[in-house]
């Protein structure tokens, strides 16, 4: 029979076999498409957006650049966020009646300690919003370990919705559980909504893997599926996965595969990875995988500012030392160092949403002479009255890399006039922003990003600049446009988003050993992929910039 098929097939002339691989391609994604949405006329899918880990302590120490985060006056130990997203998928709406059982979703191994709904219509936000628990005692401020220097805080909002509790059998006191549980919900054809989960870890931080999620409940006539995103990519997965199977194109995945695979060349020996604040959460992420990979190396990670990093660097006699710094396109490289270009970072101005009066600003945003204006004390003309008072400037202290990338891509200029340390607001009985100081000055500098956006969370007014990607926690932060364009990646490739620094590590010529398998680790195809996402743009991203000072083999 094997020889039949054989016969068969070596008959076939390339033109019929190219033909007959798209129609059967073509054929099973239409296959596959009809199963997938109508295999039930009522069908929830979910997706898991992101999973990463906060406040992780090694030896009893925060990692620098971690953010740390406190839930009702406690910090969450070992922690982790999650964001899910939940779309009625189906081809009918989705009423109560339509669940035997409420929509769960656990977290083997974590607590629920707090969750927030978000992108969702208001009825839908207040049907799944569930009561607030009594708040906790405050932690003290000298709980810490010692030598333990947080490098930021964000604070949860209590207003906000909290993650669902369950109570003991027997007893009437509330217990955190690694289950969230819905009410009955109304959602429309093709509505979503996204769950902001807060979790801590129930078994005293000795998992180091992103906790397992699963969803219960059941939909009367369908079910609940989960998904990589929206219908259209999994249609389009299913084409080219097809399409692949199809082709006999095997030995492409494969070398691809290899590509992203987190191979690590191991030294047993200490490395110190110093500087830009900005890049070492991304750096942390680096670390721990080739950690975990290579166990018997250290790699020491201190976020002390860009020009901290080159200092540590020139003052360690070794080559096992790398500086991490943000810079700016044309700046001379650092003499006598071998420096090692690794992507693009992409910030943002920010804002509290109490600055603007209506939607325009955060539409429209502010034009790099506004900005000018704010940032050096000056007054800002505002004929529109789209702003509801004088703002804030906050900066980054002296010495860091994203305040220098700041000033010498937007301002074009350095405030003459030093900013004196911003003072600390007062908070609402909830925790929430939006009241500041009696007296906020015009321009006030903070130490770490996640200082700046704290304070701009609390203070109404006030304007900052941070990471893209640092805003999940801070409620009343909101992103401000620059010349009216959003910090995307498109718009940054495209060279009409100005704010962005080229991430470039020093290390000391020809570094060799831990120093030289750490780079080539961080610059790898599969770290690469490991960081998508994360407000970061690899080199292999930026191959085709119409900036030509943005790729990574520019002078």
């Amino acid at each position: 029979m094997f020889d039949t098929i054989a016969d068969f097939f070596g008959g076939l002339s390339d033109g019929q076999m190219w033909a007959g691989a798209v129609v059967c391609a073509v054929s099973a994604s239409v296959v596959a498409f009809w199963l997938d949405r109508y295999q039930g006329w009522r069908r929830i899918s979910w997706s898991e957006v992101y999973n990463g880990p906060i406040n992780k302590h090694i030896n009893n120490q925060p990692p620098p650049g971690m953010w740390e985060i406190h839930w009702q006056g406690q910090q969450i130990s070992e922690g982790s966020l999650v964001i899910l997203e939940v779309r009625n998928s189906g081809v009918q709406t989705l009423e109560p009646e339509h669940f035997p059982g409420p929509l769960t979703f656990t977290f083997e191994g974590r607590k629920v300690v707090h969750f927030k709904v978000r992108d969702a219509n208001e009825t839908l936000e207040t049907a799944l919003r569930p009561q607030v628990p009594a708040q906790a005692a405050p932690v003290p401020a000298d709980t810490h370990p010692a030598g333990a220097h947080p490098s930021g805080s964000g604070s949860v909002s209590g207003s906000a919705s909290v993650s669902t509790v369950r109570q003991s059998a027997g007893e009437g006191t509330e217990q955190r559980t690694d289950t969230i549980t819905l009410p009955l919900f109304t959602l429309n054809r093709r509505d979503r909504f996204r769950l902001l989960v807060l979790l801590e870890d129930g078994r005293n931080g000795s998992s180091v893997k992103p906790p397992k999620i699963t969803a219960g409940g059941k939909v009367r006539g369908g079910r609940i599926k989960r998904t990589a995103g929206r219908a259209r990519r999994r249609w389009a997965a299913a084409i080219v996965v097809t399409l692949v199977a199809a082709l006999s194109l095997g030995a492409g995945t494969y070398a691809n595969n290899q590509s992203l695979a987190l191979n690590a060349t191991c030294s047993s020996s200490r490395l110190t990875v110093a500087g830009s604040t900005a890049f070492s959460p991304l750096a942390h992420q680096v670390k721990e995988s080739y950690e975990e990979r290579c166990t018997e190396a250290e790699v020491l990670l201190e976020a002390t500012g860009s020009r901290e990093g080159l200092t540590k660097l020139r003052a360690n006699r070794t080559d096992e030392t790398i500086a991490m710094v943000d810079t700016v396109p044309g700046l001379a490289p650092e003499k006598g160092l071998d420096g090692h270009h690794v992507g693009v970072l992409v910030f943002a101005v920010v804002a509290n949403e109490k600055l603007s009066r209506d939607r325009s600003l955060w539409d429209r945003g502010l034009t790099q002479e506004e900005l000018r204006q704010v940032f050096t004390g000056g007054a800002v003309d505002d004929e529109d009255e789209r702003l509801a008072g004088a703002p804030v400037a906050v900066v980054r202290a002296d010495g860091s890399g994203t305040r220098d990338v700041f000033e010498e891509r937007v301002l074009g200029t350095r405030p003459t006039t030093p900013a004196s340390p911003c003072p600390v607001p007062r908070r609402d009985s909830d925790g929430a922003g939006g009241e500041g100081p009696a007296e906020a000055p015009r321009i006030c500098s903070v130490g770490s990003t996640m200082e700046l956006l704290d304070y701009v969370n609390r203070t109404e007014n006030a304007v900052g600049y941070a990471e893209a990607d640092a805003l999940p926690f801070f409620p009343h932060v909101r992103t401000v446009p620059v010349n009216g364009t959003a910090p995307t990646k498109e718009d940054v490739l495209a060279g009409d988003y100005p704010f962005w620094a080229s991430e470039v590590l020093y290390t000391r010529e020809g570094a060799t050993g831990i120093t030289r398998d750490f780079l080539d680790f961080l610059r790898s195809r599969g770290v690469s992929k490991l960081l998508e996402g994360r407000g970061f743009l690899p080199c292999r991203e930026l191959e085709d910039s119409r900036v030509e000072a943005m790729r990574c083999g520019a002078g």
